[in-house]
């Protein structure tokens, strides 16, 4: 039997525990959740609670449940760790309090070392992320996403088909805080900085399979240049089209990263060189 537990923020408002436990405890599946809810193994507090009551701010809510929850890794040696996030699990923290792709590796470190997140995917990508498992590999892999020398490769499925049918586009991303999200725009502006997109049609038609290499890492930087594009990332509500996610039944973000190759100039020798690839599930 595993145990898990989160603490609901402050700020969390009126949520059903129900609600709140799919959020928080994004690797266990609906059925796991409802199979311990159905033998009053979810408590509040210490307090066994049902489905439908409230949560409550500032309380501890703990799992009881035989599932264990898993992130596949991919890769590890004495000083890496990378692995295999599945979509809808926030890297850190997030405003659900989430169980996260950290607080996983914690788990699977056992005390053994200490991880340190190095880049971050959002939490509707699923792909290839990469934690430090110590200090010395943490500076070196942190300065090789900032310096771009690794490779980072992505899948995802666009609508419509790109022309031409692989480019490198430029551009500037400028971030808007208060909504969550960013622009795009072909001209520099204050605050926006610059981005590089590379491209190339795996598989066209009106759902186009993409493979795309960032030669810069921005925030949301794939799917608002895509969108900006003309090409929106299928099952991406915020930059995307909602009428084409609806018309095939999309509800989840076609993105992922799919390869990773380590190259910290001889920082890290241990992993310099190391390339990992997965295949994204909706290949």
């Amino acid at each position: 039997m595993f145990k898990y537990s989160v603490t609901v923020p402050e700020n969390m408002g009126e949520m059903t525990a129900w609600r709140y436990v799919q959020r928080a405890f994004p690797l266990l599946s609906p059925s796991a959740l409802r199979d311990a809810f159905k033998k009053r193994d979810v408590k509040m507090e210490g307090v066994r609670i049902s489905k439908d009551e409230p949560v409550d701010a500032g309380a501890e809510i703990c799992i009881f449940t035989p599932f264990e929850m898993k992130i596949p890794v991919e890769y590890e040696n004495e000083d890496v760790l990378v692995l295999n996030k599945p979509a809808g699990v926030s890297t850190d923290i997030d405003r659900y309090n989430s169980m996260t792709v950290l607080d996983w590796a914690k788990l699977y470190a056992k005390g053994d070392f200490v991880p340190r997140m190095c880049h971050r995917l959002d939490n509707a990508t699923s792909g290839l992320i990469v934690l430090a498992k110590n200090d010395m590999a943490e500076v070196a892999l942190k300065e090789m996403f900032s310096l771009h020398s690794g490779e980072k490769e992505y899948r995802c499925i666009v609508h419509g088909t790109p022309k031409p049918a692989s480019a490198v586009k430029t551009a500037y991303l400028q971030k808007d805080a208060q909504r969550g999200r960013v622009r795009v725009s072909e001209r520099e502006s204050k605050d926006s900085k610059k981005i590089v997109t590379e491209y190339a049609v795996l598989r066209a038609g009106d759902k186009t399979l993409l493979r795309v290499l960032l030669h810069t890492g921005r925030t949301h930087q794939i799917r608002a240049h895509m969108a900006h594009l003309g090409h929106p990332l299928l099952g991406d509500d915020v930059y995307g089209d909602r009428e084409f996610n609806k018309q095939y039944g999309c509800d989840k973000l076609m993105l992922c990263a799919v390869r990773l190759k380590i190259d910290t100039c001889g920082k890290l020798p241990s992993a310099d060189g190391v390339e990992i690839k997965i295949k994204a599930p909706f290949e």
